[in-house]
């Protein structure tokens, strides 16, 4: 498993964060509107599991044993607000519900496009610090208890994951309510246990893993080709 520079990452993530931001405010001006300007507070809280996974990146590399205790309830808030980073991939039904506004005779209306790249701009961005925050998790996992358990770790995460985005979209319930509200959290879950939850449950859940999945092969690809060889020769050499 390839190691991160998470310095770098964080970086780059500010980086599309605040191209993300910039595109929303540059049409909002242009078009004179503010309807999406939630996803500014969901993209803030898809912030939080990477915050939490880099609190606990950092103290699993410490030598202080007991770092440990402090790094696992920091590994269960990044569980508790991980669904953060992919729900907003549900607030693309927002242009569904908008679709009288961009739909006419005509066809769709320019600003309706405007809209499209606006809302999944601020997806991509959530998806890339939601599963690079699982990236450092599965690292620490896999240094720690070996591949296996590593991705065990990964299937299992992103299950609770589409079951937290669940539980957030369809029965609107915060990531909060987990730690101030146990009651409406345990009443709900008895009222999510139903065939259309499960099914949402798996086509999300494979989604999440899909495209992780992707990024973990991106990430770990080893190049083979003429270039590649010829690197390793001079490094040889040298």
């Amino acid at each position: 498993m390839r190691k991160l520079n998470y310095v770098h990452m964080f970086v780059f993530l500010s980086a599309v964060t605040v191209i993300t931001l910039g595109l929303y405010y540059i049409a909002a001006d242009w078009l004179d509107q503010r309807y999406f300007r939630f996803l500014i507070w969901n993209l803030f809280l898809g912030w939080i599991p990477f915050v939490f996974s880099s609190l606990t990146y950092g103290l699993g590399r410490l030598k202080w044993k007991g770092a440990a205790w402090i790094a696992v309830p920091s590994a269960m808030m990044w569980l508790l607000f991980f669904p953060n980073s992919s729900y907003i991939v549900t607030d693309l039904l927002h242009l569904t519900s908008r679709s009288s506004r961009y739909f006419s005779g005509n066809g769709a209306a320019f600003h309706y496009w405007y809209d499209l790249m606006v809302v999944l701009m601020f997806v991509w961005a959530g998806l890339l610090i939601g599963f690079l925050s699982m990236y450092q998790i599965q690292e620490i996992v896999y240094d720690r208890l070996g591949r296996a358990a590593s991705w065990i770790f990964v299937l299992g995460g992103t299950a609770l994951g589409s079951y937290g985005v669940l539980l957030g979209r369809v029965y609107r319930l915060n990531s909060w309510d987990a730690l101030t509200n146990r009651e409406l959290l345990i009443r709900l879950m008895h009222e999510s246990v139903s065939r259309p939850s499960l099914a949402f449950c798996m086509f999300f859940g494979t989604f999440l893993l899909t495209i992780y999945l992707t990024l973990y092969y991106l990430l770990n690809a080893r190049g083979s080709g003429p270039d590649q060889r010829s690197l390793q020769t001079n490094d040889k050499k040298g």
